[in-house]
């Protein structure tokens, strides 16, 4: 399986951030429906989307959507992209509270470490996570890229 060259991890975060910090203004942070997609396609297949559940009184937080190849660095396929979001949360606390940062700090946060995917195989990451506003003007979703190497 190829992986993601984790020298690529500087263009991914100054693209995500550069668009990130265009799309804000002078807001703390932009709004998730002024994201296009269209704008960072050359990015899109290394990023995900996440909203905050707003009806819950405890944070929880779903996918809307997760890229082709991280699908790959968790170890699935297109076929089984519920089966990898299933592994990719809720069962990684770490990655619980790196979200739970960004929704507390109302700012971008960078994370790397490694983990082991769902084929045993350990992948080495670094991510980029940033806040989204939702249509009340709170964080509402988090936007994000990551790379990754398998070793």
């Amino acid at each position: 399986m190829p992986s993601n060259d984790l020298g690529n991890q500087r263009r991914i975060n100054e693209v995500l951030s550069g668009y990130w910090h265009m799309q804000r203004g002078d807001r703390p942070f932009p709004l998730e429906q002024d994201i296009d997609i269209d704008d960072i396609h050359d990015i899109w297949d290394s990023c995900f989307l996440v909203r905050l559940e707003p009806h819950l009184t405890d944070r929880k937080y779903t996918y809307l959507y997760l890229g082709n190849a991280l699908v790959s660095a968790y170890g699935g396929s297109l076929d089984d992209r519920e089966i990898c979001e299933k592994l990719v949360f809720p069962s990684s606390m770490s990655l619980v509270h790196r979200f739970d940062e960004v929704v507390n700090k109302a700012a971008p946060v960078l994370d790397e470490g490694e983990f082991t995917n769902s084929r045993n195989v350990p992948v080495r990451y670094r991510s980029l996570m940033l806040p989204l506003g939702a249509s009340n003007g709170k964080i509402g979703f988090i936007i994000g890229g990551m790379r990754w190497k398998s070793y």
